[in-house]
């Protein structure tokens, strides 16, 4: 592993391989906490590095003092979770395996259990499979500075029939991904800052570039997202397309997605849907995450009977496990509340207000206020004021809660001017929904 100042989790991290590996070694980029002292009491062997913004050179240091026979990578904010020592064990009699790829949760909180992580119960997202286990051999070494990869020495390995990738049932519990924790680590700065000089180095990776506009998007700098994913996507998709026979795919759903949605929110839509129907003919399996990019841009696009097929499609694929992360609420909740639009836009309020009912977690406040605009459409402005009162006292209220609530008061004979003001003196971009705007 890689390690700086990582006192408050290394601890954790080693006392769940305990017993389990051979080795430990852990290269030190220049901790000014307790991180060495602990290596060292659990027996590992610390190599010192000098930090040169380079992930995978720092990786490769370490591997050059591997004695073991295999070699397993973990970060300091990682621990094997339940059955890791089986799946390992399978894994390394497994003489066809040259690359295994483990199951990742990411812990919702940093006081989650390794079981509560595991089953879901405090979990962010579903598994994702990462390779992180294969033989110590001088050909597996890592490039790119950062999101490194092993790809390069496989893919030489794997055409001359020499191995394959696999899955590895041994589960790795993250905690690095905490939101709280993640905005105080500042990692978000620090990879836009790499993921800039790796594509000045290789222009043409696209897989970074997918990287790069999913963190502009984070911030909110849409337009720059757009230019970076557009820029890179043309030679992107040649490389897939030229990519030799017994190589690893190269990955075309995260690029896919994030350029897709950065092109929908700044009015392309019909490039959007061209961007994710290309990436999905590519990957190598069906995406939510692709499947509701396109979904997004043809209910932009008014398509909304198509829109509504995609949207149930990332409902069916609901539960499924995946190698590349499914963004929040895109096969349960989120899809649930944009087929509640959609129903609400073609004429059907009763669909509307159903599908509202089943949405719950972040996406609960937006979808009261669509049951709210379901029950307006429906001509029951007294259900739709039920639907809103719960949120009066809630801070930063959108316009559209006061556009909803003067057209309900409206409709019962209640003077609601104040609410009117409130929803016309509104910046544009607060609106949820635009076409609310109407309502006043």
């Amino acid at each position: 592993m890689i390690a700086k100042n990582e006192e408050r989790f290394l601890d954790g991290c080693l006392t769940s391989v305990a017993g389990l590996v051979d080795e430990v070694i852990v290269v030190d980029t220049g901790s000014t906490d307790r991180t060495v002292e602990i290596a060292r009491s659990h027996g590992a062997r610390v190599v010192g590095y000098a930090w040169n913004e380079d992930f995978a050179a720092a990786r490769n240091a370490g591997l050059a003092y591997a004695r073991g026979t295999h070699i397993l990578v973990l970060d300091a904010d990682e621990r094997l979770g339940p059955g890791a020592r089986e799946g390992l064990a399978a894994a390394r009699a497994d003489r066809e395996l040259l690359l295994g790829s483990l199951p990742l949760h990411n812990a919702a909180s940093l006081d989650a259990t390794l079981l509560e992580v595991v089953t879901g119960a405090k979990r962010l997202g579903g598994p994702v499979f990462v390779p992180r286990f294969f033989p110590n051999r001088p050909e597996l070494r890592f490039t790119r500075r950062v999101h490194e990869t092993l790809t390069v020495g496989f893919n030489r390995l794997h055409a001359r029939g020499e191995g394959l990738s696999k899955g590895v049932a041994a589960p790795i519990i993250h905690y690095g991904d905490v939101p709280a924790l993640r905005q105080d680590l500042g990692k978000d700065v620090r990879n836009e800052r790499l993921l800039r000089r790796a594509l000045d180095e290789d222009p043409a990776d696209g897989e970074l570039a997918g990287y790069l506009v999913v963190q502009l998007l984070k911030v909110g700098r849409i337009d720059e997202a757009r230019a970076v994913g557009e820029r890179s996507l043309g030679p992107f998709l040649r490389a897939v397309d030229t990519r030799p026979a017994g190589h690893l795919p190269l990955n075309t759903i995260r690029l896919g997605y994030a350029l897709s949605f950065a092109q929908v929110e700044t009015g392309a839509p019909e490039a959007a849907l061209d961007t994710a129907r290309a990436a999905a003919a590519r990957a190598l399996h069906e995406h939510p995450n692709l499947v509701f990019a396109e979904a997004h841009a043809l209910d932009r696009l008014e398509r909304l009977a198509d829109a509504k097929l995609r949207y149930e499609r990332c409902l069916a694929l609901d539960g499924q496990v995946f190698a590349q992360p499914v963004l929040p609420g895109l096969t349960n909740d989120l899809a649930r509340l944009r087929l509640a639009d959609v129903a609400l836009r073609q004429g059907r309020p009763s669909d509307a207000l159903a599908l509202t009912d089943q949405v719950g977690g972040g996406f609960r406040f937006k979808a009261t206020l669509l049951a709210a605009e379901a029950h307006l459409a429906a001509g029951d402005p007294a259900r739709a004021m039920e639907r809103l009162a719960p949120l009066v006292d809630l801070p930063q209220l959108p316009p559209d809660f006061h556009a909803l609530a003067h057209s309900a008061l409206a409709a019962l004979g209640q003077d609601a001017g104040e609410l009117r003001l409130l929803a016309q003196r509104a910046e544009p971009t607060r609106w949820l929904e635009r076409r609310r705007a109407a309502l006043v």
